[in-house]
């Protein structure tokens, strides 16, 4: 028997919930013959819904529950077929546990999955997976000649940040919730796939390209509503790339998917939370990861990196004293590469600890010539990676920058993420040093996470600067303006600066103005100039 204060109970019943993200579990206490749902995972949320607090499993569960009452008041715990939704579509085992003397059932439901399901479906979303497209594509072509064919491929904007902050299993409910809403947009003209990762692809027979652009329009309906994870909304954005046949072209699937994905690359590196058609103009671009790989290995040796820097406005003064520096990269054939690109590319191939250390020697040596010209001073915060920030010997890297080109540490800031702290004992240890040079340290995309405040106190940071998600949505979700205030409020009460980020109309400037927020990032001030502009505009005045 497990004894915890009553007030603690629904917490630990909570945690239990999250120690198994793979199976559906109901918690239910037993009451004389009845047994109430006091917890339940995300997975059995996605079955059957959300559950009030105490309400009976029969009512929760509905006609379902008549096929598992009869395994749960068996003296014996067995694992057994039982059917739901399909001929014995799910394995059920039970488990009973006393906490402070009052029974609890544990309803353990798995998926029974076919070893033709693990091929054509996704494991995670349960939708199609690409290898089911691929086996339909020649019949696709071949079914009407009447009908061209459209392949869309819809990308999460800044999924990776949502991965970080949140963690992965988190990252996969979001994953999985629009999953849910892609099911409901289907017909036998379209269905849609999981493709990889955070993008999803429909495939389209349409006559008229009014039809495709319904469906385009009907897709980004599905993401005005937010992700509900844990009581607190997630707003997600998406851009889209297309590609279609005509009806004397029908390329290969492989040809058209390449060109959606051009389309894609192009809306993620110019404008984002849009979407377009190919056109061959795109195709002056990387044709797959492995050549774009290549050159950037190069990039550095070629001269073909280079920094642009966002001002910072400080609300208290109303001038602008510091910057965010970020990089850039023209490709001597390609051209300009969105950071949007290389820039994952470059964590997941390790490129990107020689290209980080570029990133902050370029700093240095920029605010040296600046020192040495008579400029005012003004601080830069440089991006710091999570491989950057635990390499051995970072800290004694930073030191050696400064030395080299004598500057004043406190002109640095780093903008490290939440991932990067996850192990405190190792980041404890780095922090202190940084701290030791006398630079400042800035936690960036702050309130996405999951802990962020439990670090607050614990770490030696200076800076907080709120993620732009949350700045987007002020005006429209209430719950978003008190985390806000909530954030500078906590952050001002340990002593910490708050920048926010994504400022894009002058109510949100108002609103952290008279929530006392210290400073503002965004396209209302400035777009990331090039530092000749940066000299001209704000350094010399």
């Amino acid at each position: 028997m497990i004894k915890v204060a009553e007030g603690s109970k629904q917490a630990m019943l909570q945690h239990l919930m999250r120690l198994n993200p793979f199976h559906v579990i109901i918690a239910c206490k037993k009451r004389g013959a009845d047994y109430l749902v006091e917890a339940v995972n995300q997975k059995a949320v996605l079955l059957f819904g959300n559950p009030m607090l105490n309400m009976p499993a029969a009512q929760y569960l509905e006609d379902k529950w008549s096929a598992l009452l009869p395994f749960l008041q068996k003296e014996l715990a067995e694992i057994v077929p039982v059917n739901l939704f399909d001929q014995e579509d799910f394995m059920l085992h039970r488990h009973r546990i006393y906490i402070n003397d009052e029974e609890y059932i544990f309803i353990i439901l798995q998926e029974k999955i076919t070893v033709q399901q693990v091929s054509y479906e996704d494991s995670l979303t349960g939708l199609s997976s690409f290898r089911t497209l691929e086996e339909r594509w020649d019949v696709l072509l071949e079914e009407n000649d009447r009908y061209k064919i459209a392949l869309i491929i819809v990308d999460i904007d800044r999924f990776k940040k949502f991965n970080e902050s949140l963690g992965k299993s988190r990252a996969d409910f979001l994953l999985i919730s629009m999953a849910q809403r892609f099911r409901k947009l289907h017909s036998e003209r379209y269905e849609v796939f999981r493709l990889n990762g955070d993008k999803f692809l429909y495939a389209m027979q349409y006559e008229d390209k009014k039809e495709l652009e319904w469906l385009i329009a009907n897709i980004y309906r599905l993401f005005e509503e937010p992700v509900n994870i844990e009581e607190q909304d997630y707003y997600l954005t998406i851009s889209i790339g297309i590609a279609t046949s005509t009806l004397m072209r029908k390329p290969k699937l492989d040809q058209l998917l390449h060109e959606a994905e051009q389309a894609l690359a192009y809306v993620k590196e110019h404008e984002r939370h849009n979407y377009r058609f190919f056109s061959k103009e795109m195709s002056n671009a990387f044709p797959n990861e492995a050549l774009m790989e290549a050159h950037l290995r190069r990039a550095v040796d070629y001269n073909e990196l280079f920094l642009h820097f966002q001002p910072q406005k400080n609300l208290q003064t109303g001038g602008i004293d510091s910057f965010e520096a970020l990089i850039r990269w023209k490709n001597r054939k390609f051209g300009i590469v969105s950071p949007g690109q290389f820039i994952p590319l470059a964590e997941s191939s390790g490129l990107i600890l020689p290209i980080g250390h570029w990133v902050l020697e370029t700093v240095c040596k920029y605010m040296q010539e600046w020192r040495q010209k008579g400029y005012r001073p003004v601080r830069v915060a440089v991006n710091i990676s999570p491989k950057q920030f635990k390499q051995l010997g970072f800290a004694k890297s930073v030191r050696e920058l400064i030395e080299k080109y004598d500057i004043p540490p406190s002109l640095i800031e780093l903008e490290i993420t939440e991932s990067s702290m996850m192990n405190e004992k190792e980041t404890t240890r780095i922090l202190k040093e940084l701290k030791e040079l006398g630079v400042y340290v800035s936690v960036d995309d702050f309130g996405t996470g999951y802990s962020s405040l439990s670090y607050l106190k614990a770490y030696p940071i200076d800076i907080i600067k709120i993620d732009q998600s949350f700045i987007a949505d002020i005006e429209k979700d209430e719950k978003n303006e008190a985390i806000v205030r909530a954030i500078i409020l906590l952050s001002h009460t340990l002593g910490l600066e708050v920048i926010a980020e994504g400022v894009e109309e002058e109510r949100q400037e108002q609103f952290l103005m008279a929530n006392q927020c210290q400073k503002v990032q965004g396209f209302l001030y400035n777009r990331p100039l090039p530092v000749e502009e940066i000299i001209d505009q704000y350094l010399l005045n």
